[in-house]
């Protein structure tokens, strides 16, 4: 059985090609939620406007919630 040092070069080439293959892939950049509204205040994007009126009363309860056609994105 190899040491940790000492493992035979098809398994390195594997572990590598593997790590190459992960790396390829990897997450998209930029922020991948996609949302119809965001909050006015914190900038965070919501997927309906439900969503938003619940994030304003939880994150932002001093501030109003603004109307559902003032604050659609799309």
């Amino acid at each position: 059985m190899p040491t940790a040092g000492k493992r035979p070069v098809r398994g390195q080439e594997m572990t590598e090609q593997r790590a190459a293959d992960k790396k390829a892939a990897g997450k998209p950049k930029g922020d991948t939620r996609k949302g119809t509204f965001k909050c006015s205040v914190c900038m965070s994007p919501m997927t309906n406007y439900s969503n938003l009126k619940q994030h304003y009363e939880s994150k932002h309860p001093k501030e109003t919630c603004p109307t559902e056609e003032s604050c659609n994105v799309a």
